[in-house]
């Protein structure tokens, strides 16, 4: 029985391997590679974003005030919807 079970999980990993292969070979596979950067350039940038979310926070609660009174209700539904179930 154990021995089943190991043939089993080696059939499984040579056929994930082949078909990885196969992928790559086709171009199927996509792969990205990881662009390191300047940390120094990356910690400007995120010190910018925090900086422009914070202040488009402080903007958005005004709006959610006049949003809430503008809430769309659902349609009215007909008067003979009813009759047809």
């Amino acid at each position: 029985m154990k021995n089943d079970t190991s043939k089993i999980a080696m059939y499984i990993a040579i056929g994930a391997l082949v078909a990885v292969i196969i992928l790559q070979l086709m171009g199927r596979l996509k792969t990205e590679g990881y662009e390191g950067g300047d940390s120094d350039n990356t910690d400007a940038e995120l010190s910018a974003l925090l900086a422009e979310l914070e202040g488009d926070a402080g903007a958005g609660e005004g709006d959610e005030e006049m949003e809430g009174d503008e809430e769309m209700e659902p349609a009215p539904m007909g008067e003979d919807s009813d009759d047809e179930m």
